[in-house]
């Protein structure tokens, strides 16, 4: 993984990182893709994975409140209008 390649998932997650920091994040996420490839090679022949979890789930009452919370969500949106989130187009 590049700069190149850090700088474009940081656009998508509309993130800004200096050029220090994109230096340190390309070398973290080498170091992080190389302990993927370690754990991928791992022998997991020896792994029972048929076993469940059989306890059961505690369940709760399901209570239907109305409300319109789309104020209080548009409040969270970098950008909206009227009453829609606004996304950078993806598709040309």
């Amino acid at each position: 993984m590049d700069s190149k390649e850090i700088n474009h998932i940081a656009k998508l997650a509309r993130l800004k990182f200096d050029e220090g920091s994109v230096e340190s994040m390309t070398k973290d996420m080498n170091d992080i893709l190389k302990w993927m490839e370690i754990l991928k090679s791992a022998d997991t022949s020896v792994v029972d994975n048929t076993t469940e979890d059989t306890t059961p789930l505690r369940q709760r009452e399901d209570d239907v409140k109305i409300s319109n919370l789309s104020e209080e969500l548009m409040k969270n949106a970098p950008e909206s209008y009227e009453h829609y989130f606004v996304v950078p187009k993806v598709v040309e």
